[in-house]
Formats: C-alpha cells, sequence, structure tokens
C-alpha cells in the first residue's frame, strides 16, 4: 500500500514538473530566444551582402542557447522581478545592436570589445553630425525600429508571458522544482551549444575562425554579434593569462626545380634605367626556391647573368639581443623570445643607411586613397609618389579605423586589441619607433594633429612617441593658429607649424590630419567646399560624371594637395629639400564616401575605385609615398610586389640606419630580400605568387602558368598566424619592454 503511494507521488511530482516547466517556462524561452535570433537576423541583413546557409543555423542554435539558459535562471525570481529584468536584458541587446549597427555604417567594419570600449565612444561623440545623419533618416529611423521591436513586444504581451509565474517566485515553489527547471533549461542551452560547436569544429573554415584564426569581424558575420562578442572577451581573457601559441609550420621548405618560376628583380630596367623591384617571370630558368620566414620565396637576378659580377655582401639588419638565451632563461615572453629566434633577418642592401642624418616629416593621411593622384589635379601628389619610393601594389588593412591606421604605421605591427592597441603599447614608453630611434640620435621632435587633441586618448598616447618637443592639437595650442572649421584646414596646419621645427634640424615631426574626413557633401563639409570650384573643373574637363559624394570626397582632400604644395615649396626655397623625406600613408580606405553600405555594395567608393569593391584586398587598395628632394636626381625606385602600412616603418628603418631588428616587426623592408607577404585582419593573404582568400579557402596565383611550391598556402598561412599572434604578444606581454631591456643590458 505504501509502495503504490510513493509510486502515485512520484507520478504526480514528475507531472507537476513537467507542467511547470512547459507552463511557466516554455513561453519565457522562446520569447527571449525568438528576440535574440530575430535581432542577430536584422542585423546581419542589414551589415552583410553574401550570406551562407551555415550561418543562420549557427544564428538559431546560440539565440536558442541564450534564450533557455536567462529564461531559466530568470523565471526562478519573483514575477516583478522578472517584468524588470526582461526589458533590462531586452533594452542592453538593443544598444549593443544599435551602437554596432551605427558603428559599422560609420566605419564599415564592426568594432570589437577593446574598441568600443576605447575609442568607439570618441568616434560616436565626437563625429555627432554624422552620428546624427546615420540616425535621423530613413535608413536609420527604421533600423532602430526594427532592433526596438523585440521590447515593444515585451510590453505588449508581458502579461501573457509572465502571467502564470508565481508572485514570490523560488519562496513558493518546490525546491525540487525549481531546480528541474533550471536543470532542464541548461541542459538544453547546453544541447544547443554543443551542436553548434560540433558543427562548427567540423568545418575546417568555420574550425580556422573560431580557432586559431579568430578574427572579431569574420566571427560576426559567421557566428552572429552576440557570439562574436563572447569569443571576443574569451580571447581578452586568455591573452592575458595563457602562453603565446606559436606554429613551428613555417620552417623552410623547397619548391623544387620549375620552369618560368617567378624571380625577384632589382635591376636596371632596359625602359629607362629605373630600378625596379618587382615580381618577374624568368623564362626558361630553372631553380630551388626555400622558403623561409622572413624570407622571400624569390632570388634576387640581374638582366646581366652572363657577366661575372662580385656580389655585394650585406650584413643582416639584427639587434645585439640573444633571443635564444634569453628564451632559455625563460620568464613570461620566453615563448615569444623563443619564436623570434627562429626568424631569418631580413639583409641590408644598397639603401641601408641613404637616409641617415636626413629630416624626416611622417604624415598619417586622413581617408587618403591612391585613386587620388592626378597629374593635373594633384601634381604635388603626383611629383612625390613617381619620383621616390613607387608603391605599386600597397594596401592599407583597415581593422580598427583611425587608431588602428595610426599603430600599424607607427609600430609596424597589426592591432590586435583594436582602439587601444596604441593605448596598450605606449604604457611603458615607446622603443621600436620613429619618434624613439631618432630622438636616441639626437633629433628634435614633434608630433600634430589639426583636430581635438585628447581624441582616441592622443594626450596620453602621442606624448610618449618619443617626439622631444611634445605632441599638439586643438585644445592645447593648436586652436590659436587654425581656424575653427570642420574638418580643420592641412594647409593651415603646415603652415603653422613648420616654422616650429624647420630651423632645429635634424628633426623628425609626425602629423595626423583630417582634411579628408567625412562627411562628404559640399554643405557640410568646409574642406569640400573649400575645393568644389577645382574639382568641378577638373571633372567638367575630363568629362567625369561622378556623384557628389565623389566629388565632395576629392574637393575635400584637395586641401591636403594644398599643404604638401606649400610644404615642398617651402623646404625648397630653405635649400634643405634634398636633406629632407616626406613619407605619407592612409590611415583607412575612405569609408564615409558610403554611409548605408557593406562590403560588396559600396557603390560610391566603386565608383570612385573604377571598378566593383566585394574583397578587403580590392576595398583596401591605395598607395604610399616616400620622397625626398636627392631622389628626383636619379630614376625613381619602383617597388611591384605587395606592400602595406605595417611595411612603411622597417623600410624607414633601414633608410635611416636606426639600430634596428628585422624580426621584431612584422611588416618587411620592402627594399631587401623579405618575403613581400601583405595580409589582413580576417587572415587573407598577398604574396608576389598569388591572393588566398580564406573564407573561402581559395588560392589565386598571380600568373596562372607559374608552378606554385608544395605546400604553399599552408606554409604561407601558418605564417601569417604567427604574425597575429606575434603583434597580439607584443600588447599582452609589454615585449618590446622586455627587449628594450634586454639590448639595455647587453650593452
Amino acid at each position: 500500500m505504501n509502495t503504490q503511494k510513493k509510486k502515485r507521488k512520484k507520478k504526480f511530482s514528475a507531472a507537476k514538473a513537467k507542467n511547470f516547466l512547459s507552463q511557466k517556462s516554455i513561453r519565457l524561452a522562446a520569447f527571449l530566444s525568438l528576440s535574440c535570433f530575430y535581432t542577430e537576423i536584422v542585423f546581419k541583413l542589414s551589415v552583410e551582402t553574401s550570406h551562407t546557409g551555415s550561418s543562420f543555423v549557427f544564428l538559431a542554435l546560440f539565440s536558442l542557447c541564450v534564450g533557455l539558459v536567462v529564461s531559466g535562471i530568470i523565471s526562478l525570481l519573483p514575477k516583478k522581478a522578472v517584468q524588470i529584468l526582461i526589458p533590462f536584458f531586452l533594452g542592453f541587446i538593443f544598444l549593443i545592436f544599435v551602437v554596432e549597427f551605427l558603428v559599422y555604417r560609420q566605419f564599415k567594419v564592426a568594432y570589437d570589445v577593446n574598441t568600443i570600449l576605447n575609442a568607439a565612444t570618441d568616434a560616436l561623440g565626437g563625429f555627432g553630425a554624422d552620428i546624427r545623419r546615420l540616425i535621423f533618416c530613413f535608413d536609420g529611423i527604421s533600423h532602430i525600429a526594427l532592433f526596438l521591436l523585440p521590447l515593444i513586444l515585451w510590453f505588449v504581451l508581458r502579461e501573457k508571458i509572465t502571467g502564470q509565474l508565481s508572485e514570490k517566485g523560488i519562496r513558493r515553489r518546490r525546491t525540487g522544482q525549481a531546480v528541474y527547471s533550471l536543470l532542464a533549461h541548461l541542459a538544453g542551452g547546453a544541447a544547443c551549444y554543443g551542436a553548434a560547436l560540433f558543427l562548427i569544429l567540423c568545418c575546417g573554415l568555420h574550425k580556422e575562425i573560431y580557432t586559431n584564426q579568430y578574427n572579431f569581424e569574420s566571427a560576426v558575420m559567421q557566428f552572429g554579434l552576440g557570439e562574436g562578442l563572447c569569443l571576443d572577451i574569451r580571447n581578452l581573457a586568455s591573452s592575458k593569462t595563457s602562453a603565446p601559441a606559436f606554429e613551428s609550420a613555417e620552417a623552410e621548405f623547397v619548391q623544387g626545380t620549375v620552369d618560368n618560376t617567378l624571380v625577384s628583380s632589382k635591376e636596371e630596367s632596359a625602359s629607362g634605367g629605373k630600378t625596379v623591384v618587382q615580381a618577374k617571370e624568368a623564362a626558361g630558368t630553372q631553380e630551388v626556391v626555400m622558403l623561409q620566414e622572413g624570407t622571400s620565396s624569390q632570388s634576387t637576378k640581374t638582366e646581366q647573368e652572363n657577366e661575372s659580377v662580385t656580389p655585394v655582401v650585406y650584413g643582416q639588419s639584427v639587434a645585439c639581443v640573444d633571443f635564444a638565451a634569453l628564451a632559455a632563461a625563460g620568464g613570461n615572453c620566453a615563448d615569444i623570445d623563443a619564436y623570434v629566434s627562429t626568424l631569418t633577418p631580413s639583409s641590408q642592401n644598397a639603401y641601408t643607411g641613404s637616409f641617415e642624418g636626413k629630416n624626416l616629416i611622417l604624415i598619417c593621411a586622413e581617408a587618403f586613397s591612391g585613386f587620388l593622384i592626378d597629374p593635373e589635379l594633384t601634381p604635388t601628389l603626383y611629383r612625390l609618389s613617381t619620383n621616390g619610393i613607387n608603391f605599386n601594389d600597397y594596401y592599407q588593412q583597415s581593422i580598427a579605423g583611425t587608431t588602428g591606421g595610426e599603430y600599424q604605421l607607427l609600430f609596424g605591427l597589426i592591432p590586435t586589441s583594436g582602439g587601444s592597441s596604441i593605448k596598450e603599447i605606449t604604457q611603458n614608453g615607446t622603443h621600436t619607433n620613429m619618434g624613439a630611434f631618432l630622438n636616441d640620435k639626437g633629433y628634435f621632435g614633434m608630433a600634430f594633429h589639426n583636430s581635438t587633441y585628447t581624441y582616441y586618448d592622443r594626450h596620453e598616447t602621442h606624448t610618449k612617441l618619443g617626439y622631444s618637443g611634445g605632441y599638439m592639437g586643438v585644445g592645447n595650442g593648436l586652436e590659436e593658429l587654425i581656424s575653427p572649421k570642420w574638418p580643420a584646414s592641412d594647409l593651415e596646419l603646415i603652415q603653422e607649424t613648420l616654422p616650429m621645427y624647420i630651423d632645429k634640424q635634424p628633426f623628425n615631426v609626425y602629423y595626423m590630419t583630417v582634411s579628408g574626413h567625412s562627411l562628404y557633401t559640399f554643405d557640410r563639409n568646409a574642406m569640400s567646399r573649400e575645393n568644389k570650384d577645382a574639382v568641378d573643373a577638373w571633372c567638367a574637363k575630363n568629362n567625369l560624371s561622378y556623384s557628389e559624394p565623389v566629388r565632395a570626397y576629392i574637393a575635400a582632400n584637395l586641401e591636403l594637395e594644398k599643404a604638401l604644395d606649400y610644404l615642398v615649396k617651402t623646404l625648397e626655397e630653405k635649400g634643405i629639400a634634398d636633406d629632407t623625406v616626406i613619407c605619407i600613408a592612409p590611415d583607412h580606405f575612405p569609408y564615409g564616401i558610403d554611409s548605408d553600405a557593406a562590403l560588396g555594395d559600396m557603390p560610391y567608393l566603386s565608383e570612385f575605385y573604377g571598378y566593383p569593391v566585394n574583397t578587403y584586398e580590392e576595398r583596401d587598395r591605395s598607395r604610399a609615398i616616400i620622397w625626398c628632394g636627392e631622389l628626383e636626381n636619379n630614376e625613381p625606385i619602383i617597388v611591384d610586389t605587395p606592400t602595406s602600412s605595417v611595411d612603411i616603418l622597417p623600410t624607414l628603418c633601414n633608410l635611416f640606419g636606426v639600430e634596428w631588428d628585422s624580426r621584431l616587426y612584422v611588416g618587411r623592408d620592402v627594399l631587401s630580400d623579405a618575403l613581400p607577404l601583405v595580409f589582413f585582419g580576417n587572415y587573407d593573404w598577398k604574396t608576389d605568387l598569388g591572393h588566398y582568400n580564406s573564407s573561402k579557402g581559395i588560392f589565386t596565383p598571380t600568373d596562372e602558368n607559374a608552378v606554385i611550391p608544395e605546400d604553399y598556402v599552408k606554409q604561407i598561412s601558418s605564417i601569417v598566424r604567427n604574425r597575429m599572434t606575434f603583434s597580439k604578444s607584443v600588447l599582452s606581454h609589454d615585449y618590446y619592454t622586455h627587449v628594450y631591456n634586454a639590448a639595455s643590458v647587453s650593452k
């Protein structure tokens, strides 16, 4: 009799638990899961143009996981608490997605946690006009309404969703029922997450993005913004606690004997005698190609191979630090030391030290593009870009907006901590950038920015770049010298600051310009309005029917042309043009041309470039300039191999003859024998042999007839991953301070 009662009681309890789960929690779980999935879908369709079926499956599974876990926890609380916490949760989701949506509309990239916390506040607040334009238009208002819909539905349906929840929560329930409900929700969430993880790890490309080729933007596009943020937080935490994991797969490998292989040459061209550093087909030759990290996959040949020439033996670009010994000594940086010790330094060359003792003016040009350069419209830019070192296949990786572009130019690294990268690397001073190098040589230095001096915390970071004369922007002195326009005039910037250093030779100056900044309209951009007539006349003369955003963009950048014209003429009048080097590189592609576009749907940028912009390589192609008056006495140096912003600093180090170590940068001296390699934040890469699309796993050779070495894609991909890991490790382990201290001891 007692046994039968126990069985009936057990069945009754199970039924109640089941009833509790179905009646009091399933509606809430379904509502939250659908809300998350819906918000992810709206965001995905708004910022992407190409989609894969698998990404929607991941969105569904991750959303279901969130809905089950959150509802399981919240449903244990009293009804009043639930009715407060649910709108708070939905409001938090709304805020995150709206901020990321606006960031993507403005900057055409998704911002990771570091960038959101350290840069987006400035970016969203500083350019209020741009943000208001993005919000108060049909695209902005409609998307905000779409993101707000789950919160609105909650207030409409909350009684139906929460009507059966206990007024006092778990205190009015049996503990067993509450535990049963919570465990069921957690188990369901875990099952969904496990299923998503299983599918990800079963696919090579998805697995790479999720693990060793993690990239925030790729993760967001493939797994959703929610999971992308979770992955980013996980990676941030692990980077501070775990040792960096470098791959050993980058050891040299042999291509074998091939015909018509591509070889690199620095030669006197038959057409004009120009010095060329390029990829060239050597028909009929046979060659064994050795590839090693830090070394070009091509040999160096000249046209006069039949002549007996005594080769010049150059040293290597290395410092006095024994990295193998540092690795053996152990410590937090031992793994990084061990990795660096395996790298082959690039060789010095005929250009090493050719700029030693000369002045340097380094310019990070806001939204500058090589497609602006025209012999008639921008004669000074054309002169500088064609009579110095000509970068004919240059890319500006756009990873963290302006501050990311500055970081790449100043430090020769990828900004793996997004908008906080400069802040992190300058915490303990700087040791590996041109400001520090030339300051050690007794140069007078200054840094300038013709916008708010505190923007992106430059008042904290740029005072630590090694410039002896300090940093000046609008707010700590420059506002008294230039007109209060937006954007400010680069011409005025040069005119007012040049007297501060021109008679203090040798000088080392850094400019972050602003004239080329968006918004690109003639009525709301002072620089576009200033130069409108010149652009309209040029378009009319050349029968060009550019749209207003494109014309306004070109007009804004004419202020940089005027500034450079004034700068070069003043240097020549002073008689120091031959002793002064001007280096110019952009901070990012001109993302402001298109206001509501995404990669693959950038009509105005495509119009300006002259081809459809569908990939990072197509989007980030630009031009860099290294010019010195002295170079105009000779034929220009042409670099046809792929180069990018992280190559500028190593190249300058070689040219100025500073004591530097080529193994401490992920870029290369473009005049050396180092491997020509450009890689992007999503782990796409390009060499002189071809381009690799990591998301599709496709390698496209530059020359379809060329013989590609065995395992070439695997080896280069490994090198790219190691260089990304090194960039992360420099920040997470303050590696440059470690090396600087070791070098000080060895001296």
